[in-house]
């Protein structure tokens, strides 16, 4: 009896020294002078952004009361929220430099330009597609088509994959692929869990690489052993195949090699068997992580982007017809890489575009890898800064004299602060793939635009309800297309 007694005196006391190290946990922003909303105990304002559907949209709100910097809390990981132009920039540790140099020659504007034809293909086989589904009185979501479009040239560019993507309704490199991009980490339990606990965060973590240890060890056991096993979990099946093309291509003794992102990537590879390794080169789980992701951004948000494209161009009329004579003055050229580089009012109306609709807000948030002094505020090493995307890209002082709630694309004719745009970050770790994203973009709008014009479907504006994941996307874009040509 006296042993349970002195057990649970012990047990309370440690509960109520965790309790106070919360408390005082919640003052960081309070004596640092920073406003924000007041947070819940335990969950900080976790339980705001989780029932929240558009996060994005819930951060414009705070900013509007609370000012252009505000701190909130993830569980007790502060966090500071900024829309001061002024106050935001990026560093990167030096791995993520290393692997940012080994792959920065595959988007020069050199590279790119080989890969047009491959591109063209793809934008190809959509245009056959559209031709079989004209018809001015039905409406139909071109968004589906976005996506296998975008998924079909991510494979022939990046990977030197053969698909028949957007023929093959069944496809399973894109049925799994949908399944695996479509989850949200940060909406995951172990990653929640992390956030609330965080003093448990060193056995999560090891519980996690625990699992990675596991998945690599069935990656490679799988085939034999369990041969069933890949088909029945996407992620497993989609790193098989990956692995199967790196086999491919390293087992491959021909002196011509393919010009794509994984080739380039192999060339800078460290082997698991090599003394002496280069920090600058990649190792295989860098070369397999930078797939994954390379194929998100290729995919998911590349789709959406035209998506958004798409709708503007259904409810601007006028903004459609700029766009087509820019596209009919080309009449007698290719609307290849060169082509459409040069189109001018096309380039002003995809940046409005994102402007008004980025991809995603939560793809830049930024870790502060030293402590620093940043207008006037110390920022700790290890706090995390949360852009507030929508309110900088909305903000009139930055982006007036015109109403930025209205599609103006003359408005990028002006010199606007640097850091006044942030669809794909800002600085040394902006989005790689940027030119590569931009020119897919811009070559399938102006196929498009050549032989059709847009107009609203009746369920335009249903389909248009926004939900926010890791890519803040419509459900559908739904359109009719009047044959130009």
């Amino acid at each position: 009896m006296f042993m349970t007694l002195i057990l649970s005196a012990c047990f309370v006391c440690l509960i109520t020294v965790y309790f106070l190290i919360l408390k005082s946990r919640y003052s960081y922003f309070r004596v640092r002078s920073i406003p924000g909303p007041s947070p819940t105990f335990f969950f900080g304002h976790f339980l705001t952004i989780w029932s929240s559907k558009l996060y994005s949209h819930q951060l414009q709100v705070w900013t509007r009361k609370f000012g252009s910097i505000y701190g909130l809390f993830e569980g007790t990981r502060p966090l500071y929220i900024v829309s001061d132009v002024n106050f935001l920039n990026s560093a990167g540790a030096t791995r993520w430099r290393q692997q940012r140099y080994a792959m920065n020659p595959a988007f020069s504007a050199a590279k790119l330009k080989l890969m047009t034809p491959l591109i063209d293909e793809c934008i190809e086989s959509l245009m056959i597609k559209l031709s079989k589904m004209n018809n001015e009185t039905e409406e139909f979501n071109i968004y589906k088509l976005y996506e296998r479009l975008t998924m079909d040239i991510i494979c022939h560019c990046a990977f030197g994959i053969d698909t028949d993507m957007q023929n093959d309704v069944d496809n399973e490199l894109m049925s799994k692929a949908v399944v695996i991009f479509k989850q949200d980490i940060e909406r995951m339990p172990l990653t929640k869990l992390s956030y609330l606990m965080p003093w448990a965060t060193p056995l999560l973590t090891q519980f996690a690489r625990s699992q990675i240890a596991l998945f690599r060890c069935l990656n490679k056991i799988a085939p034999t052993i369990f041969p069933d096993l890949i088909e029945k979990i996407p992620r497993l099946w989609l790193l098989s195949k990956v692995q199967e093309v790196i086999d491919a291509r390293t087992t491959n003794t021909t002196t011509t090699k393919r010009v794509d992102l994984l080739q380039l990537m192999l060339d800078a590879a460290v082997t698991r068997n090599e003394e002496n390794v280069d920090d600058k080169k990649l190792s295989d789980d860098e070369i397999k992580a930078n797939v994954f992701l390379f194929l998100v951004a290729g995919f998911d948000t590349t789709s959406t982007m035209l998506a958004y494209c798409t709708y503007i161009l259904a409810t601007h009329p006028d903004v459609q017809k700029k766009l087509q004579a820019e596209v009919d003055d080309q009449h007698e050229k290719e609307l290849d890489f060169d082509t459409v580089t040069k189109m001018e009012y096309m380039e002003l109306f995809v940046r409005e575009v994102l402007r008004m609709y980025p991809p995603s807000v939560a793809a830049i948030t930024r870790l502060c890898d030293q402590t620093t002094t940043v207008c006037g505020h110390n920022i700790e090493k290890g706090s995390v800064i949360q852009p507030d995307i929508l309110s900088v890209h909305y903000n009139s002082d930055l982006w007036g004299p015109e109403d930025p709630n209205q599609f103006v694309p003359e408005r990028h004719s002006t010199e606007r602060h640097p850091l006044a745009f942030l669809a794909f970050g800002a600085g040394p770790r902006s989005c790689i793939g940027t030119r590569f994203a931009i020119m897919e973009i811009k070559m399938t709008l102006a196929r498009l635009l050549r032989h059709y014009t847009v107009l609203p479907g009746e369920h335009l504006q249903e389909g248009f309800q926004l939900n926010e994941g890791v890519v803040i996307q419509p459900n559908a874009i739904n359109i009719k297309l009047n044959k130009r040509y």
